[in-house]
């Protein structure tokens, strides 16, 4: 009787590391994640929400939800999550994740002033940094003078 093995030649074999790359990049999905993460962030803020607030609202830790607005979790957003969490800051889920197929003209120009306004933020916060850090240079070089102090 023959035998139903075949030897197999090692350059016949697949290269697994091709596959694993393939597999790692389809499952990559940080880009993504920190988008959403700070549409997430963003909208929290407009609606004058905390973290604790936001997450006690959609039944998760606050450590988690900060975790999400960053897009550094390793651990994957569930949909029934990403729904809450729209729910809750009133957003279209759409939105959310940005869907452009699904997305009005209306909510794209309003997530594009939301994506300025962000920037804008962004760059008021540089600015107040910078001023903090010059207020604090002064009072690192300030004296108080003899009288303010106090000696026993």
């Amino acid at each position: 009787m023959a035998s139903l093995t075949k030897s197999i030649a090692k350059d016949e074999l697949p290269d697994l590391m091709d596959e694993e790359e393939q597999i790692a990049e389809k499952n990559d999905c940080t880009r993504e994640l920190q988008c959403i993460g700070l549409r997430i962030s963003y909208f929290r803020r407009v609606r004058n929400m905390t973290q604790a607030e936001l997450a006690a609202k959609v039944g998760i830790n606050k450590n988690y939800l900060s975790h999400i607005e960053c897009g550094n979790t390793n651990k994957a957003i569930s949909l029934p999550l990403l729904i809450h969490i729209s729910r809750a800051l009133k957003v279209k889920l759409a939105v959310l994740v940005d869907l452009d197929d699904w997305t009005s003209d209306e909510e794209k120009n309003s997530e594009a002033v939301a994506i300025q306004e962000m920037r804008q933020m962004f760059d008021e916060m540089c600015q107040l940094n910078e001023e903090l850090d010059r207020a604090m240079e002064k009072l690192d070089d300030y004296e108080m003078p003899d009288q303010l102090v106090e000696v026993d």
